[in-house]
């Protein structure tokens, strides 16, 4: 029999002690809910429920970045449809000034509401606005630029394949546009103009000449390829006029409206938003005071209705597709966050289970090293 080292009371004590500590990650976990408190529950766990966790937030700020998008989208069409409106009544307006029946007077009338209503049409191009942001003043169009100041690119279509491009540009004996692969030697990572149209004698070009109010002109050119890439061009009297005229274009797609829909980067919606002025859809100048204007007023007229609608139909893509991105995020989320629930949360009845035991097993220990504690003291009876 020993008194200096107490054998039995060391071994209960260190079986008690390490009953005690389970028993306070056992009321950790309940208290909390959590399976993992700290990263020594378990360390591989801890680590993909630590990401788990990230991603859902930023899966939140996603889903508002979608919803918010839809927002976006939804103010640009409604002014959309109002211009469409405008545009169609002035259809209505042309079909009736170039009836014979009509008067000088009666034109001159139609022509007052006519310029009324192209200046309604400029106002909401320059005015509609989400957060501060103008929509359909052209900041969120696809950009493109070319290498001579005095031609601009307007717009193109979708169906256009983003790149940079030289092609010679100018007009024949005849004063029509033509568009060919330039003479000159690609520069790397250029295209010419059968990578841009496709077969250029299936190329559509139509061009209007419009006189300003300082007396100068400008040509407005429209370039449809045979492969459905359509570019629409600015340019200044006489700007275009030496044959040959090498042209440099880019095409690259700046300028478009980027909506993250995605925790990582590059996982963006670029959402396109034309331009909705006058002089995008053609009627820049609009004539009703003369049976010859009204006529040309009703091809005018139609040309914009189909760039509207076009715009519209873009509108509405987007936005369907910006609400399938926010039910797939939906579900998403939900699959996340029952993934994290399997790794992170408390089973509360195993868990308790577990309590009660440790509970048990701590007070028998509190009860076993008070008889080990005591049993030095037996040796007092041999010293008797």
């Amino acid at each position: 029999m020993k008194i200096n080292s107490n054998i039995t009371a060391y071994i209960t004590n260190n079986s008690y002690s390490q009953n005690e500590t389970r028993l306070a990650n056992s009321t950790a976990r309940l208290s909390s809910g959590f399976k993992l408190n700290k990263s020594g529950d378990d360390p591989a766990n801890f680590a993909i429920a630590s990401k788990m966790r990230s991603m859902i937030k930023g899966l939140e700020k996603v889903k508002t970045n979608t919803t918010t998008g839809v927002s976006v989208i939804q103010t640009a069409e409604a002014a959309m449809q109002e211009t469409q409106d405008m545009i169609q009544r002035m259809n209505e307006l042309s079909i009736k000034a170039s009836n014979g029946t009509m008067s000088s007077s009666d034109r001159a009338n139609v022509q007052d509401e006519v310029d009324q209503l192209l200046k309604e049409i400029n106002r909401i191009a320059e005015t509609t606005e989400f957060n501060g942001m103008k929509l359909l003043n052209g900041t969120f169009n696809d950009r493109g630029y070319t290498s001579n100041l005095g031609i601009s690119v307007m717009d193109y279509n979708e169906k256009t394949i983003s790149g940079k491009y030289l092609i010679d540009i100018s007009k024949d004996a005849n004063g029509n546009y033509v568009v060919q692969n330039s003479g000159s030697t690609l520069p790397a990572g250029y295209g010419q103009a059968t990578d841009l149209l496709g077969n250029l004698t299936d190329a559509i070009i139509n061009s209007e000449t419009v006189k300003n109010d300082d007396g100068t002109y400008t040509d407005y050119v429209k370039i449809k390829g045979a492969n459905g890439a359509e570019i629409r061009l600015k340019a200044q009297e006489g700007t275009p006029g030496v044959p040959d005229t090498a042209l440099e274009l880019d095409l690259t797609g700046r300028g478009s409206m980027r909506l993250q829909v995605g925790t990582e980067e590059g996982e963006v919606i670029s959402a396109s938003i034309p331009l909705m002025t006058t002089e995008a859809m053609g009627l820049a100048r609009v004539d009703m005071l003369t049976k010859e204007g009204a006529n040309k007023a009703i091809d005018q007229m139609n040309e914009a209705l189909a760039y509207v609608s076009s715009a519209r139909s873009r509108m509405g893509a987007y936005e369907n597709r910006l609400e399938n991105t926010e039910e797939y995020l939906n579900a998403y989320n939900e699959d996340i966050n029952t993934s994290l629930s399997r790794i992170q949360d408390t089973d509360m009845a195993e868990e308790m289970t577990e309590f009660t035991s440790m509970q048990i097993l701590t007070q028998a220990g509190i009860s076993m090293l008070a008889q080990a504690n005591e049993a030095p003291q037996q040796a007092l009876q041999l010293l008797q």
